[in-house]
């Protein structure tokens, strides 16, 4: 008896090291132990049966088994007493470990000289990664924003064929193709852009007071700037994945490599557009924006499911060059949009360019 309770006191003891590390709320942790419990105990051999094969793996099955002296007849050779060992032995290096690593004392994860350049990029990064990972709003919206624009945009396709230009082998040629096996892919770009201008203009606003407080602290300016950079380059990237995630479910790409880079680069683009709009037009108008411009660009403008191809005027939007780079990945077999390319990298380079003499009005001269 002695034995037995002593091993139920380590399986528990590794069971609530577990929950107390992975659950911070004192009473949900609570609430998660009891739960734990009473499944054990009420399912268990001594309250339910002793023979169900769903039961064997609650933490103490073979526990009480052995500690009443009810032999399972289903523990081989190993027996009652091995099982129950086995998982005491178990309970304890997860105790230990669990332990271990929770009490442990921070040490640098980067072997950088604490004030110099690489330290203060990765403290900047993983500042501003922490706190992006607090916009639960945002998370929602990689969820429900790809859904909505894709896979709904698909469902309610209708079942006829359109033209569409694409260039093949240096030449213009007009292609016919099904509504409903290419639209899924033609609304991938506007979850993206809308995303990633979200992800821009999110991180932006957020982290703008503590640019400011940082530069005071003496961040370098190019340093706080390439943090920040970093950090909207891999939301977009985040962006492009959640997106061209539920996009595979329905479409299927001529030359996925080049669509991924050109979804990639939609949203670099799109994101460095939320940059620029945060503060110029705040929360509420800056997620209109968000939600309009790819829309009006991406959506009407450039998009081959309401003409063939762009007017000349949209040509000098954001999307253009990316936008043809994607379709040109989606439709044909082989890359032919060398200028748009250029057009979309140039678009890059100024929206960069841009965002740092932002950047270094609103965060840096602060200093």
């Amino acid at each position: 008896m002695l034995a037995g309770t002593l091993m139920y006191a380590v399986i528990y003891l590794a069971i609530g090291a577990l929950i107390g590390t992975l659950v911070t709320s004192p009473v949900n942790g609570t609430v998660l132990v009891l739960f734990v419990w009473i499944l054990d105990v009420f399912f268990g051999p001594v309250l339910g049966a002793a023979d169900r094969p769903v039961t064997r793996v609650l933490p103490t099955h073979f526990v009480t088994l052995w500690t009443v002296d009810l032999p399972s007849r289903h523990s081989g050779r190993i027996g009652d007493l091995g099982w129950a060992l086995t998982w005491a032995a178990a309970a304890m290096a997860i105790s230990w470990t669990v332990i271990t690593a929770a009490s442990r004392t921070a040490r640098p994860r980067h072997r950088t000289r604490p004030g110099s350049t690489a330290g203060q990029l990765f403290a900047g990064v993983r500042m501003g990664l922490r706190e992006a990972a607090r916009n639960r709003v945002l998370w929602a919206l990689l969820i429900a924003v790809p859904v909505v624009f894709v896979l709904l945009a698909v469902a309610t396709t209708p079942n006829e064929s359109t033209t569409l230009t694409v260039r093949e082998n240096g030449h213009t040629l007009s292609q016919e193709a099904w509504l409903p096996d290419i639209h899924g892919g033609t609304m991938a770009p506007i979850a993206i852009a809308s995303l990633a201008t979200l992800a821009g203009l999110f991180t932006v606003l957020d982290a703008r007071s503590g640019d400011r407080r940082l530069a005071l602290a003496g961040f370098r300016p190019l340093t706080l700037l390439a943090s920040r950079l970093a950090v909207i380059a891999l939301g977009a990237l985040l962006a492009t994945a959640a997106s061209l995630a539920v996009t595979a479910t329905v479409f299927d790409a001529r030359q996925w490599g080049l669509y991924i880079a050109a979804g990639a680069l939609i949203a670099l683009t799109y994101a460095l557009i939320g940059v620029l709009f945060g503060p110029l037009f705040g929360r509420v108008g800056g997620v209109l924006i968000a939600f309009l411009l790819p829309f009006i660009d991406l959506g009407i403008e450039q998009s081959p499911m309401l003409r063939s191809a762009p007017p000349g005027w949209a040509h000098t939007l954001p999307g253009y060059g990316a936008g043809r780079v994607l379709i040109d990945a989606a439709l044909t077999p082989a890359f032919d949009e060398t200028g748009p390319l250029l057009i979309a990298l140039a678009w890059l380079a100024a929206l960069t360019t841009a965002a740092a003499v932002m950047f270094r009005r609103t965060a840096i001269a602060h200093r």
